[in-house]
């Protein structure tokens, strides 16, 4: 009998949306989600995907009676803190193939890809993720892993006419015409103290000049995390050149539509070095810590970020070391089909 493949998305983790989903679309299996509100994004930003809504009583049982590998952003240890009842009753044990939602810099300093050791199947985006897991000396307990390369940018390339769209109406209709766009992502303020956010936004926000727009992209854990504090900035900053866009879930098109990446940790910054254009970041609060982003683009130091990016504007000295980076961080031989083909005869 034929397996049956699904993807995961329980609870409210709303980053995993825009990996999940294009992932969906190439394999042709389904997405199922509990979360009412996830799912309705899924459906208005990625509707070439089957996505599936179950309520939060019945998810646990639909996920083990109709599937038998999950593909998921969280580990099989994870998801069995919430389905090993279900699985026992059942007597069915679900495989789960560990997917990433972004590659970043993150858990150099503390434990994070230590969890996937012992895992049976495992996707990673190329060699930069591969030379992480033998580095935490996890590689070697793995069974099997995958290199997926870089989906998603096939994916919004797919679709551009349709994204093109959105950004248009979302984005482009509500800001001043003709100015610079930066897109300023910082990553949430998680265990590392790896986001840049708390520490520039007030400088960021009072020192905008008006020839720029600042798209800011929040991380959802960001604002979970900050939920009063965040909704009162959003309404003290009003100004006709900063745009919010949390519920915008789909990243390629943000990205090639900024002029300018501003970040830090986050891993959207390695999903920019697909385009080749100027790239700065902003300390993390923890000074300890390190990207090998920060050479592809500027680290500014200093309290002058307009200033930072108006003297360099141009990214030519960093395209040999963007381009060399983005090739180890995704592989290009990867072949969706043909790596779900092998994952269906390893059953």
């Amino acid at each position: 009998m034929k397996k049956k493949f699904a993807a995961l998305i329980y609870g409210d983790n709303l980053h995993y949306l825009d990996h999940l989903a294009p992932l969906c679309f190439f394999l042709n299996i389904p997405i199922v989600i509990n979360e009412k509100t996830i799912f309705e994004l899924c459906r208005q930003y990625y509707p070439d995907v089957l996505a599936v809504h179950v309520e939060d009583l019945k998810i646990n049982y639909y996920i083990v009676e109709n599937f038998d590998c999950i593909i998921t952003c969280i580990t099989k240890e994870l998801f069995d803190k919430d389905f090993r009842l279900q699985q026992d009753l059942l007597d069915k044990e679900i495989e789960i193939i560990w997917t990433p939602h972004g590659f970043s810099d993150k858990g150099n300093t503390c434990p994070f890809f230590e969890s996937l050791k012992n895992s049976k199947k495992i996707f990673v985006y190329g060699k930069k993720m591969i030379n992480v897991l033998k580095e935490k000396k996890v590689l070697d307990t793995i069974k099997n892993y995958y290199e997926i390369g870089n989906y998603r940018v096939l994916y919004y390339q797919k679709f551009l006419s349709f994204y093109r769209k959105i950004i248009k109406e979302r984005i482009n209709d509500k800001l001043p015409k003709n100015n610079i766009n930066i897109l300023y992502a910082p990553t949430w303020d998680d265990f590392e103290k790896s986001s840049s956010f708390w520490n520039n936004f007030e400088l960021l926000f009072n020192d905008l000049p008006q020839d720029y727009n600042l798209i800011v992209k929040l991380h959802p854990n960001l604002i979970k995390k900050n939920e009063i504090r965040i909704l009162l900035l959003k309404e003290r900053e009003n100004k006709k050149n900063i745009l919010f866009v949390d519920d915008i879930t789909m990243i390629y098109p943000l990205l090639d539509y900024a002029d300018i990446y501003l970040g830090d940790f986050s891993s959207i910054g390695y999903d920019f070095l697909y385009f080749n254009k100027p790239m700065f970041f902003l300390p993390p609060a923890n000074n300890g810590l390190y990207s090998s982003l920060y050479e592809c683009g500027h680290l500014i130091k200093n309290n002058k970020i307009f200033q930072s990016i108006k003297s360099y504007s141009k990214n030519d000295e960093f395209m040999s070391n963007m381009t060399e980076l983005y090739e180890n961080t995704f592989t290009k031989e990867a072949d969706l089909k043909n790596i779900f083909a092998q994952l269906q005869k390893t059953y």
